[in-house]
């Protein structure tokens, strides 16, 4: 497999990689490409994450914003053993790497917001069970039960018309044409 694809595309990896494992990720999918390759990947951005409800709805978002609220600031209060640069670094991280060749943010499309949403309490529930893990306190458990509590409740919410909309990162970035292809994977 090595070297011989002309174009990988990658989608939301950015939550499950490791820091310390960012630069072999970003090694080992350029390695999949033959020499002039391009690689597109793109992120959806929780930094531009946005309640939507559906047009004639009467709802309440109070559960949906205490979730983006604890989401916003995650590398601030928790200790993840996951999620390795925010999507607005993806062209720097590639940069590094390959020539990148287009960057830019897009509106998400509206068939794309229910599965934002579930991707949020998904979140949540592994943001709570991160806590639970880490066990330095008791005040760790409730912020998880909360959390967990918040999640129950948005998802709710979102029965009743209430959503989450993002933008979309894209970057595309063109390996070296003269570059050989590595033989190992790390």
């Amino acid at each position: 497999m090595l070297g011989t694809y002309d174009f990988v595309n990658v989608q939301n990896w950015l939550c499950i990689w490791r820091e310390e494992k960012s630069q072999t990720l970003i090694h080992n999918l350029l390695s999949l490409l033959k020499p002039g390759g391009f690689i597109q990947w793109s992120e959806q951005n929780p930094d531009a994450n946005r309640i939507v409800v559906a047009p004639g709805v009467s709802t309440s978002t109070v559960a949906t914003e205490e979730v983006l609220s604890f989401l916003e600031s995650p590398r601030k209060t928790i200790s993840f053993e996951y999620g390795i640069f925010a999507p607005k670094e993806l062209g720097e991280r590639l940069a590094a790497h390959a020539r990148v060749v287009a960057f830019d943010r897009y509106e998400s499309l509206n068939e794309h917001q229910l599965l934002w949403s579930i991707g949020v309490l998904q979140a949540c529930e592994e943001f709570a069970s991160n806590l639970e893990r880490s066990g330095q306190s008791r005040e760790d458990a409730a912020r998880a039960a909360n959390l967990r509590s918040a999640a129950d409740r948005a998802a709710v919410e979102m029965l009743n018309g209430v959503g989450i909309h993002s933008e979309l990162v894209v970057a595309v970035a063109q390996k070296d044409s003269t570059e050989e292809c590595s033989t190992k994977m790390e």
